[in-house]
């Protein structure tokens, strides 16, 4: 049986330069996003995070502390990805 080097273990640290992301939050309804919770498939921090997922993007989604309002992370390596395809046209991103 094969010995797994030190440092390649499944708990070994890893290099996190380099890795950048975006956040993104509804901007429609002011700064909480809709007033009524919308089904998944009508939210637009749902559904991007959907069409995120689908396209293979490491992303999660969060509530803030206002009921509704939501946050959708998306992250990468290297070059951006082209996110015109799944962000929601109410959805605006702040890049961190």
């Amino acid at each position: 049986m094969g010995r797994v080097p030190a440092n390649h273990g499944p708990h070994s640290s890893a290099e996190l330069t380099g890795i950048k992301w975006r956040c993104y939050s509804f901007r429609g309804g002011g700064e909480y996003g809709p007033v009524i919770s919308a089904p998944a498939h009508d939210d637009p921090v749902l559904r991007s995070f959907m069409r995120c997922v689908r396209a293979n993007l490491l992303c999660v989604w969060r509530r803030k502390v206002k009921p509704d309002a939501k946050e959708l992370w998306i992250f990468w390596w290297g070059e951006q990805p082209d996110l015109a395809h799944v962000i929601h046209h109410e959805l605006e991103g702040k890049q961190q």
